[in-house]
Order: structure tokens, then C-alpha cells, then sequence
């Protein structure tokens, strides 16, 4: 009479495969190199641009001017992802809330010189949306306001995307494991498994605002999504990726 012996290789390949996983590192953000997204389709690194941006909402910044007297922030629709050198005839405007550059169909002009301000005094300290910003007056029209610095607080989304759910993500990671053990899976499958979930779960983090301090009053006026502070076009969320190191 012959035995096979079918556990012994199963045992085995399940060893192997558990191995494998071990020596596996899976990075999962907003990712220079080349990764997956929460479908395991294929991506590009994430551009420069999305990268600076996801290091200043995950652990916050102040945007001080730079060549420039100060920063001109969009207060308008028309004037976001523009400067005031975009404007011709733009001039500006010193009002109780801030100093402002402005346009107007009854005054003409030249388009406002680069790297000037209207007066050398120094504006005085306001912070950012503590009163209505007026977006007309008469025929005159706030584009920009002018401030020395921006202050961005923290809105982590990666470090604590992965703390507030790190049961889901432990949770998905022993599904892997049974994967290998019951169902014929490899480390390659059970990685892109936790890979692409954990992918999932961050963006989800996103999409809530209540876990994110709120936009400022200014940012609120030029947003496409002014109750989300980390979704505006969505670059940001969808460029969150996972890729795998090692197992080879």
C-alpha cells in the first residue's frame, strides 16, 4: 500500500510562503517611487508638487514670503492659481481687515510692478479669518489679501490614517496570513492584499473632514470643496500608493 504524503509539501510551500511575507516590507503614502494603487493598478512617483503639499498637511508649516515683501493670497476664484502680475490695472488697498490687491473697472493702469508694495509701513497683524473678508466694494474688487506668513497646522492623514485604524489594518493582515495557509495564496498575493487594502482605508481617512481641522475662512472662498480640508481636486488622495520591498 502507498501513502502519499500530501501535508508534508503543503507544509512546506506554507512555510516558504510565511517566510517570504516576513522578509517583506510594504510602504504604503505618498511615494517618489514608482507603486500601486487601491486597485493594484500601476503608478507613476507622485509629482514634486503633491509630495511638498502632503509633507505640509501631515506635520503642518508656516509659508513665509520669499523675494517678495509678501505672500498674495486668493481670495477670488478667478485669482486662484494666479498672481497679482496676472492682473493688469491691479493696485492695492489698505482696509481695517488687511491689506488687499484689488481691481476695478473704473481705474485704469498699468499691471503693478514685481517684487513692490504699496507702502513701507508695515500691515498690521491679522489673523486669518477672524473677520469677513469683503469681496466687493462699490465697483472695486479683493482678489488677493497680503500677509507676511501662512501658518498650515497639522492635518496628519498617513501616521494617523494608520493609528486610528490599526485594527482594520491588523485585521487585514491576518486574512493574508490565512490566505497563504488555507487558500493556496503566495506572499506576493498576501502583500498586494495588505497593500492595496491599507491603501483603501488611508484614503477613506480622507474623505472624512471631521478627523482634520477645518479650512480657514480664506481658503474656504476659492474651494471647489470648502468642507474638506485635505480633498480639493483629489491629486492628493489618489496619489497615495503602496509599493513592496524585498521577498525575493
Amino acid at each position: 500500500m502507498t501513502v502519499n504524503d500530501e501535508i508534508t509539501p503543503e507544509l512546506e510551500r506554507i512555510k516558504q510562503e510565511l517566510g517570504k511575507l516576513t522578509g517583506m516590507k510594504i510602504h504604503i503614502g505618498v511615494q517618489g517611487a514608482s507603486g500601486y494603487g487601491v486597485s493594484g493598478e500601476g503608478r507613476k512617483g507622485t509629482p514634486a508638487d503633491i509630495i511638498t503639499i502632503a509633507n505640509v498637511n501631515e506635520f503642518g508649516a508656516t509659508i513665509k514670503a520669499k523675494n517678495v515683501k509678501n505672500l498674495a493670497i486668493p481670495i477670488a476664484k478667478k485669482a486662484k492659481g494666479k498672481s497679482p502680475l496676472d492682473f493688469p490695472g491691479l493696485f492695492f488697498l489698505r482696509t481695517p481687515h488687511g491689506l488687499f490687491g484689488c481691481i476695478s473697472k473704473s481705474r485704469k493702469g498699468g499691471p503693478p510692478k514685481q517684487k513692490s508694495s504699496p507702502s513701507e509701513d508695515k500691515p498690521k497683524s491679522k489673523k486669518s479669518g477672524s473677520k469677513p473678508i469683503k469681496k466687493k466694494l462699490g465697483d472695486i474688487e479683493f482678489l488677493f489679501i497680503l500677509m507676511d506668513s501662512v501658518t498650515i497646522p497639522e492635518r496628519s492623514f498617513i501616521r494617523a490614517g494608520y493609528d486610528n485604524n490599526r485594527k482594520a489594518i491588523e485585521d487585514i493582515t491576518a486574512q493574508a496570513l490565512k490566505g497563504i495557509i488555507f487558500d493556496s495564496w503566495d506572499a506576493d498575493k498576501a502583500a498586494n492584499h495588505i497593500g492595496m487594502a491599507t491603501v483603501g482605508i488611508i484614503q477613506t481617512y480622507m474623505n472624512s473632514p471631521f478627523n482634520f481641522k477645518g479650512k480657514g475662512r480664506v481658503t474656504k472662498s476659492t474651494s471647489n470643496w470648502p468642507g474638506n480640508p485635505l480633498v480639493e481636486t483629489g491629486r492628493l488622495r489618489n496619489s497615495i500608493t503602496y509599493r513592496i520591498e524585498g521577498g525575493s
